[in-house]
């Protein structure tokens, strides 16, 4: 949301347009992030959320990654990073992933964006050369990322062995069930309900309708 204030918004986009990148505004995290086939998008949804304060919420995503990849991990800001944060996750002071939170309702979604494997530096790039479109004029008011094509790498170089997607997944559901029960048949039957699909494409068409509103307005 914060990128939409960017004096030049419009020509950052463009550039993305020109590279062939599809964009659209997210409700949760701060500023922009790019996905590809080697990125993994995960999300925890917990009830209760009254009882969850935000940097629990955060660290208990944070526990999650530590204790099925590395206890190497660290959360803390690295500053030269695409979309910086308090709840940055590196290893040896190199960021590989970046938590989010959304509140709504009495529920919180805990978001996680990681870096698995691929081409990091040209994901880099790309956010380093839309802010230079982009904040030109520079805006005054916002600190973008001065963003250090080093600063970031994949989780599959930092770890020193093979990743792909899929495993990670394996590897993420084999901790949380240590302490939490996991039923793939219920969820699928829940996931091709009439409910379920109907709230979906609900939400889809809110979602698209509500980004060309924000995109329209600057």
């Amino acid at each position: 949301m914060q990128d939409k204030r960017l004096n030049n918004f419009k020509a950052g986009l463009q550039m993305l347009s020109d590279k062939n990148y599809l964009f659209y505004l997210r409700n949760s995290g701060g500023l922009g992030v790019v996905t590809d086939q080697g990125i993994l998008n995960f999300t925890i949804f917990l009830p209760d959320k009254d009882n969850l304060l935000i940097d629990d919420a955060y660290e208990k995503m944070a526990a999650l990654l530590r204790a099925t990849f590395s206890e190497q991990i660290k959360a803390g800001e690295i500053v030269h990073s695409y979309c910086p944060g308090t709840y940055d996750l590196s290893i040896d002071g190199k960021k590989f992933a970046g938590i989010s939170q959304r509140r709504s309702g009495n529920a919180v979604a805990i978001m996680a964006y990681i870096s698995i494997n691929g081409n990091q530096k040209k994901r880099s790039q790309l956010m380093k050369s839309f802010y230079e479109i982009g904040n030109y004029p520079q805006n005054q008011q916002i600190d973008y990322p001065d963003i250090d094509l080093q600063a970031m790498e994949n989780l599959d170089t930092l770890l020193k062995n093979d990743l792909t997607l899929d495993l990670a997944k394996e590897k993420i559901l084999n901790v949380l069930k240590q302490d939490y029960q996991i039923s793939r048949k219920e969820f699928f039957i829940i996931q091709n309900s009439q409910p379920y699909r109907e709230a979906y494409d609900k939400t889809l068409k809110d979602l698209i309708k509500r980004n060309k509103v924000l995109l329209e307005e600057r």
